[in-house]
């Protein structure tokens, strides 16, 4: 009965996620298609000598032409078949190679910045929670507080300027690269995948992965110190240390265990923070990901990249708040029955 009941529960949970998709692409199609302006006229050349029939030729070939009916049939099939048509701006190539192409920049620094966050943040908060009503707890709970409310854009913007230049004539302060990805005068535009490349990737991203990880740092370690604290004075943390278990050992096979399913829940929020952030990041450090491209395509009125782009980061939410359910139910037995 119970396995029948816990297949139940994730196959509501998929149909759950297949809708909630369908949902995202449909309200995109819309958002996408109020927005003002033509996007046609981006395209064609400003001159008094253009033809005017080149316009009808383009509207034709990317289907504007079509009702708005016509334009959703057409736009929900293509994105169920990864057919999601032409660039209108960038050299008119394909949108979903533009994107992949994107992505690995945009992974590679959401991966690292998730990394720092999950380490130092449940670190934090474990050992906050531990030293409860000590200066590490009232500091570490004082900072966090001022970076979670700290915006993203301003937090980058003043790291780019302190480690690219030399505050109060402190020679010795780090230098970092101001954007980019790597240094392409000195490796060319060519990416080549060697060892001093990949050196120059890692220095490229420092500075933007740990402004999108400070901010998110703060709202975890805030989170695990508040699960731990309320977890530390149930009824079976003070028999493990009636046991004569010291308090390390109570923290570490008692207190944590219980204290992570609120974590898990709040990772799977923090992916929609984390790429909400990458927008700006990416923007203020010039790396070319895809919230730099969701930006430079507002610009140029290029929706079909921005369709794909804003569905991409719907999908990932839904997906990691499903993954999230999924561990929670197995963690947690109770989750199962209700």
């Amino acid at each position: 009965m119970a396995k029948r009941s816990f297949r139940w529960i994730i196959a509501k949970r998929i149909i759950n996620v297949f809708l909630t998709i369908v949902g995202i692409m449909i309200l995109n199609f819309f958002l996408i298609h109020l927005m003002p302006g033509d996007p046609i006229t981006n395209m064609i050349p400003r001159s008094p000598k253009f033809d005017v029939s080149l316009k009808w030729e383009l509207q034709e070939k990317f289907h504007l032409n079509d009702s708005m009916p016509e334009q959703l049939v057409w736009y929900l099939y293509n994105a169920f078949t990864l057919e999601w048509g032409t660039s209108y701006m960038a050299n008119k190539r394909p949108v979903f190679d533009i994107i992949m192409s994107d992505m690995r920049w945009t992974m590679l620094l959401v991966g690292v910045s998730t990394f720092i966050t999950l380490l130092l943040g449940m670190a934090i908060g474990a050992y906050a929670a531990y030293r409860r009503g000590g200066a590490f707890d009232v500091g570490s709970t004082a900072v966090s507080l001022f970076f979670y409310g700290m915006p993203v854009f301003w937090l980058a913007i003043l790291l780019q300027i302190l480690f690219t230049t030399h505050p109060l004539g402190i020679s010795w302060w780090p230098q970092l690269p101001a954007g980019g990805y790597y240094d392409t005068d000195e490796f060319g535009a060519e990416l080549k995948w060697t060892f001093p490349v990949v050196l120059s990737m890692m220095e490229h991203l420092i500075l933007p992965s740990i402004t999108l990880a400070i901010g998110t740092v703060a709202g975890v370690s805030l989170v695990m110190r508040s699960s731990l604290v309320d977890t530390m004075t149930d009824d079976y943390i003070l028999t493990a240390k009636a046991k004569g278990l010291t308090d390390y050992q109570v923290l570490r096979h008692h207190a944590l265990p219980n204290g992570l399913p609120p974590m898990i829940a709040l990772i799977a929020m923090d992916v929609a923070f984390i790429i909400g952030g990458a927008y700006q990041v990416e923007y203020i450090f010039n790396y070319p990901g895809i919230g730099w491209r969701t930006i430079k395509s507002i610009g140029d009125l290029d929706f079909p990249i921005l369709q794909f782009i804003v569905v991409i980061g719907g999908v990932a939410v839904v997906i990691a708040n499903f993954l999230s359910d999924l561990v929670l139910i197995y963690i947690d037995p109770r989750i199962k029955i209700s």
